[in-house]
């Protein structure tokens, strides 16, 4: 597949941002207090990393089948509803730091889709982008669930 810089560029740019998820991910899980956040940032970085494989084959001009199956999302139990804890406030940082990111990436898959020619690629983009905004989500939820939000 023959990218146009423009293209190439966007890719470039949203690996980065894959990376930086992953990272942030990890890290958090080992900072987190609540044991469910640990595991919700810990599957959540399996799932970037997914994401960036996908788009690492696609800069090598294959373009993956899309999976729509769809996973249930998780349901939280609320550790700090009426808490407030130096732990609450920790994990709310940590969430509030990876829900700005899911939206800043979505925002940006969601321009990039219409930047490539390719249908096949586009609609991979798009598939990707409905994933950032399921995490948004589960982020979401859990923090609705235990009153951080």
């Amino acid at each position: 597949m023959d990218f146009s810089e423009k293209e190439r560029s966007y890719l470039e740019e949203l690996k980065s941002h894959e990376k930086l998820c992953i990272e942030k991910y990890k890290r958090h899980s080992e900072s987190a207090h609540d044991e469910q956040l640990k595991s919700l940032f810990q599957g959540l970085s399996a799932e970037e990393q997914q994401h960036l494989s996908s788009l690492e084959q696609i800069s090598m001009g294959t373009v993956p089948a899309i999976n729509n199956t769809e996973k249930p999302l998780p349901v939280f139990t609320a550790k700090y509803k009426a808490m407030l804890c130096p732990e609450k406030s920790a994990d709310m940082y940590l969430c509030t730091d990876v829900l700005s990111g899911e939206k800043q990436v979505s925002h940006l898959y969601d321009t990039a889709t219409f930047e490539f020619r390719d249908k096949n690629v586009r609609d991979y983009l798009n598939h990707i982008q409905k994933d950032e905004q399921t995490h948004g989500k589960i982020i979401y939820d859990y923090m609705a669930t235990n009153g951080m939000y």
